[in-house]
């Protein structure tokens, strides 16, 4: 897939099935900005880490180690939810 960061769009809760936040505050901020027509489900992407934490931290304030382990648990998060969907 080709991608670039953006922020979410109204139309992006009726175009994608599943919408994923990071921690409490994203998932509360994804459901406020939900249209009353949304039907994307909305979850933390950490729930599917087999090893924990259901919390994937902002790697910016965790020093350069960070990003490397905020990568390793986002790989196991969507392998996880990956193999669940199929």
């Amino acid at each position: 897939m080709n991608h670039r960061a953006r922020p979410i769009t109204a139309d992006d809760y009726k175009n994608f099935d599943f919408i994923f936040g990071m921690d409490e505050n994203n998932i509360r901020d994804i459901k406020r900005m939900a249209p009353k027509n949304s039907t994307a489900k909305i979850e933390l992407l950490g729930d599917y880490d087999p090893e924990g934490p259901c919390i994937i931290r902002d790697p910016y304030y965790d020093g350069d180690e960070g990003f490397e382990e905020v990568y390793q648990q986002c790989v196991r998060c969507c392998k996880a939810f990956l193999d669940k969907e199929s």
